[in-house]
Order: structure tokens, then C-alpha cells, then sequence
């Protein structure tokens, strides 16, 4: 008991030099409290983002690869059976599949917004086959919950959502124009594929305030009716199946492949290609929406672990320094201590628990300091990075720049309708708490060691002589 209590008598016995090291220890401690917090949110984040674009596979064509490989997109180019991309789906290395096709239609029942010239939106192709300009937009999603913007600018408002096959949902304003109902049939064909009918029951009218066109620029170079989202027809991907439709000719095809792990990306693709997959296709995930969306908290967590680890390496010599120096300063009171009778090990015992105090003072407050401070800190650091993001990404070579997927140009990287994380929320953890704990423990020995090996380097004599 006399060691505690003459450990605690002697951190008011020397306050300068204490409250200098309880200065250095809960800067370090409170950093590393933030560091850790931010590191952690973030890497469970992007783990999460990890497993949801990490895994999302998508098989699509693209014209650009084939340029590359010195292939001809007209000549070259092979368009795969509906089947093949669903047999895909049934790979062990995958969790599940969602399956979006769009087939731009024609029909000269259904006036389509925005078409002037309706019933005479025809053209010869050089074989002499009719082909229909396209005005209306058929939708085909093997999920009804996957559908975007239902819920929040899209919502049901006579009628159901489509559930069996050939059961389809329009727009109001498409009802309005056309006078369709709720039970209504409406015709459609495939603007290239003239020999694929499409008779849909109208089971739902729904409204819609999203934007008319996802590209308004497009209006500048006289859009297709198509375009419009107001003249989407949606209704279920068995709908497309049951068609016969047998290739993605004409089809603005959206599968994506959910890998049971993220790892077992070159496994799905080597099975694909063995199941007959042509080289003009890419098995890959979307690398540029995961950049986007990860990429401000990839940076903010790489930037808190660096300074982190300066802040542990400067603070740590900064103690060891100090340590040093109040050890070298008491060598005459542990002589003293020494020569009346008082063994090596109750000495270093003391100097230990006043090491152990001081870093448990700090700990409590610097952990208290540290949660309160790492949710502004971080807030501050993820929108800097979320608007460098934003920057580089408007001064991206690719933007505006036109890509191919399953025949559909796109404008863009493949960034779009993706943003980056802009918000997290932060909590004070077990798991940090834990390695706050360790890390404290770790400056407190670090000074008591200071101390152990200058005491036990020196006799008590020896000590006093040099005292002398």
C-alpha cells in the first residue's frame, strides 16, 4: 500500500513535469481516438459498398475493347441468346442475379409524347425489311422491388403493380394521351425485331415526376420519343422470355451478377468464357461507380491511419525523451531509496503505477474528447474530399465521352446515377476502445521501460557519487 500511495505523492510532487507528459499522452491518445473512430466507420463502409459493387458483375459489349483488339463492330460483333445470359445466372459463384432489358418498340395504336410524326415513323433498310423508328420504350425487370424512383417520384395510382407475364404499368400521362385504362391491351413490336409482338394487359397507371429526358442535352440533337421516360412501358423480364425473343439485338440489356464473394470475379468470368461468352464481351464490375462512391472514404481513412501512425511515432519519442529526462533528474531519490533498503523491483513498481495513472487520467478524458470531436473532423475532412471528388470527375476525360453496353450507347463513364458518400456516422466502439486501451498501455510502458533500464544500469552508490 505504502508503493501507491508514495506513486501518487510523487505525481504531485512533480507537476511540471507530469502534466507535461499527461499533455503528450492525451494529445496522443485523443488523435488516436479520432483516427481510429473515422478509420474504422470508413472501412466498415467501403466493405459494405465492397460486397454490393464489388460483387455486381455485369456482361455487356463493348465497342471501345473491341477497337483495341482490332476487331470491327460491324462485322465482329456477336449478339448472344436470352438464354445464355440466364444460364449464366445459374453459376456457383454467384448469390443471385437481377436481369433489366429494354426493347425499344413501336405500336400504331399507343401514341408515344413527343411524337409529331405518329404512323409514319418508318424506314426501308437496305435489305428491303421495314424497320420501325422507335417511340416507346418497353421495360423488362425480373424484380418489380428493383425498380428506380417507385416510392419516392413514381407512384401507383389506379390499378396494381405488375405481377404475371404480359401484365404491364404505363404512365399517366402516356394513359392520358392514349385514353388506356386499367384493364386496357396495348400492341407493341420491336422496332428491330419487326417479327416480335407484344399484347400487354394494363394492370397499373402510375404518376410520375421524374425528369422527362435523363440526358436533357439530347433534346439539342432531336431526341426519339424513346427517350422519354414518360412513354416507358414496364413490365416483367418473363414477359421478354416468353416473347421468344432470342438475342439482344435491339435490347438495352442491364444484367447484373452477384458474386457470392467479391474474390470470385476471375472464377465467374472463366466459367462464362468456358460456357461460351465471346471475347467481344467484358465480365467486370463497374470499377468507376465503386471509385466514386468509395473513393472520398478510402481517402479520408488512408489519410486518418497516416496521421495516426506520425502522430504514435512523434508522440512516442516525445515521451521517451521525457521519460528520460524526469528519470535521469530523480537519480538521486532512487539512489537514496536504494540505499535505505528498498529493492530494484518495489522502485520500478512505483515509477510503473505513476506511469499507469497518468496514462488512465487520459485515457478517460481522451476518450471522451476524442468521440466528441471525431464526428466534425471527419465531417469536414469527407466533404473536402467528396468535392475534389466532384472536380475531378467534371475534368474527367471520360465524361461525355459515348460507350457501348449490349448495343446501347452510353454517355459517360459508367459513373452516372452513382455519388460518392458524402455523410457517416461515427461511434466510440468496442473494438476502438480496445485498441485505445492497448495503445495506452503501450505509452505507459514505454516510459516505464525508460525507467527500468536507467535504474537498474546503476548501482545506488554509484548513483549518490555522481549526485556528489
Amino acid at each position: 500500500m505504502y508503493l501507491f500511495t508514495n506513486a501518487l505523492k510523487n505525481l504531485g510532487r512533480n507537476k511540471g513535469r507530469n502534466i507535461l507528459t499527461a499533455a503528450v499522452t492525451l494529445a496522443i491518445i485523443i488523435s488516436t481516438v479520432v483516427t481510429l473512430t473515422i478509420n474504422n466507420a470508413a472501412s466498415r463502409v467501403v466493405d459494405d459498398i465492397r460486397l454490393d459493387l464489388g460483387s455486381r458483375v455485369s456482361i455487356r459489349q463493348d465497342f471501345i475493347e473491341m477497337r483495341q483488339a482490332g476487331l470491327d463492330a460491324r462485322t465482329d460483333m456477336q449478339h448472344l441468346p436470352l438464354t445464355d445470359f440466364v444460364a449464366f445466372s445459374e453459376s456457383p459463384h454467384l448469390r443471385h442475379t437481377t436481369f433489366q432489358a429494354d426493347v425499344l418498340a413501336w405500336s400504331d395504336t399507343v401514341i408515344a409524347i413527343d411524337d409529331p410524326a405518329f404512323g409514319t415513323n418508318t424506314r426501308m433498310l437496305d435489305n428491303g425489311d421495314i424497320m420501325f423508328t422507335e417511340t416507346l420504350r418497353l421495360v423488362t425487370i425480373s424484380d418489380a422491388n428493383l425498380l428506380p424512383d417507385f416510392g419516392t417520384l413514381r407512384h401507383i395510382i389506379d390499378g396494381r403493380m405488375f405481377e404475371g407475364i404480359n401484365e404491364t404499368i404505363i404512365s399517366q400521362e402516356l394513359a392520358m394521351l392514349n385514353g388506356i385504362t386499367v384493364g386496357d391491351t396495348i400492341e407493341l413490336i420491336g422496332a428491330f425485331a419487326t417479327d416480335r409482338a407484344f399484347s400487354l394487359t394494363v394492370v397499373g397507371i402510375y404518376s410520375d415526376e421524374t425528369e422527362s429526358y435523363v440526358n436533357p442535352w439530347m433534346l439539342m440533337f432531336g431526341a426519339f420519343p424513346s427517350h422519354s421516360r414518360r412513354n416507358e412501358i414496364i413490365t416483367s423480364f418473363d414477359t421478354l422470355v416468353a416473347s421468344g425473343w432470342e438475342t439482344n439485338l435491339g435490347l438495352d440489356i442491364d444484367f447484373h451478377y452477384f458474386l457470392a464473394d467479391p474474390d470470385y470475379l476471375s472464377a465467374f468470368e472463366t466459367e462464362v468464357r468456358a460456357m461460351g461468352l465471346p471475347v467481344t464481351y467484358t465480365v467486370d464490375i463497374n470499377r468507376a461507380a465503386f471509385d466514386r462512391v468509395s473513393g472520398p472514404l478510402a481517402g479520408m481513412s488512408n489519410a486518418a491511419v497516416t496521421f495516426m501512425i506520425v502522430v504514435l511515432i512523434l508522440g512516442a519519442i516525445t515521451l521517451a525523451l521525457i521519460s528520460y529526462m524526469a528519470v535521469r533528474e530523480r537519480k538521486y531519490e532512487v539512489g537514496v531509496l536504494r540505499a535505505m533498503g528498498m529493492e530494484r523491483g518495489k522502485v520500478v513498481f512505483g515509477m510503473i503505477v505513476e506511469s499507469l495513472t497518468i496514462a488512465a487520467i487520459c485515457l478517460v478524458i481522451g476518450l471522451g474528447a476524442g468521440s466528441a470531436m471525431a464526428q466534425p473532423i471527419a465531417d469536414g475532412i469527407l466533404e473536402g474530399r467528396v468535392a475534389e471528388a466532384d472536380e475531378a470527375a467534371g475534368d474527367s476525360p471520360m465524361a461525355g465521352r459515348a460507350l457501348f453496353a449490349g448495343g446501347q450507347a452510353q454517355i459517360g463513364d459508367g459513373t452516372e446515377g452513382y455519388s460518392p458518400i458524402s455523410e457517416i456516422q461515427l461511434n466510440l466502439g468496442a473494438d476502438v476502445i480496445m485498441q485505445i486501451i492497448l495503445v495506452t498501455l503501450g505509452l505507459a510502458a514505454l516510459t516505464g521501460i525508460i525507467g527500468v533500464v536507467i535504474i537498474t544500469k546503476y548501482e545506488p552508490l554509484k548513483i549518490l557519487r555522481e549526485r556528489n
